[in-house]
């Protein structure tokens, strides 16, 4: 029974190799069948476990699915490169399609979350926030340097590409381009952070 399991398994240390397998067949079935096809049965085995395994370390199909995007993604740091707009590009790269495995397994969880709250919700919390919130931090880290006013309005500018590239999988069914996220930062967040950044 599922809840002998769970007992039997208290105090004892998860095998991380088991969390890791269950992640990647998370992510190749997010690949080969879309969210809808991403089943927690299909994902045991895949990962030849049982279900409980699975249920042991995730409450629901949404969490496990934005763990599996989450772990395929590199983690966001803020950048400091000296420059304002290169710690821009830095941090809203996150949001480009960078044509690799992580970039099609979030492409195929964003498309779904207009249609799952719960998967939604995960998301917003583990996938869309630290990102965006690491373009608050640039913003942030130049206000404290006295290069951009107090006065800008951080989290409307910080929204702009994550708000972009959010249309765009919804829309689209992909991520934006390196292109629109470098113009995006030239034309719309610079140009917006240009009335409040100070003469040295």
């Amino acid at each position: 029974m599922a809840t002998t399991e769970k007992t039997g398994a208290a105090g004892r240390p998860r095998d991380p190799e088991v969390e890791r397998s269950i992640l990647i067949a998370t992510q190749d079935l997010l690949l080969e069948r879309g969210y809808a096809g991403t089943t927690i049965a299909g994902v045991a085995q895949r990962a030849r476990c049982g279900k409980s395994a699975i249920y042991r370390r995730w409450d629901s199909k949404p969490e496990l699915v934005v763990a599996a995007v989450r772990a395929s993604q590199q983690p966001s740091e803020i950048p400091d490169t000296g420059d304002l707009r290169e710690d821009l590009l830095a941090a809203a790269l996150h949001f480009a399609d960078a044509g690799d495995r992580s970039g099609l397994v979030l492409a195929r969880v964003l498309s779904e979350i207009g249609r799952d709250s719960e998967l939604y919700a995960a998301a917003h919390r583990v996938i869309g926030g630290p990102p965006v919130a690491t373009l608050v931090s640039v913003i942030e880290q130049w206000i404290r340097r006295g290069v951009v006013s107090a006065d800008v309005p951080v989290d409307l500018i910080a929204g702009i590409v994550p708000t972009a590239a959010f249309g765009s999988v919804t829309m689209r069914q992909r991520a934006l381009e390196r292109e629109v996220v470098t113009a995006l930062i030239d034309s719309v967040v610079i140009p917006a952070l240009s009335q409040q950044i100070r003469s040295e």
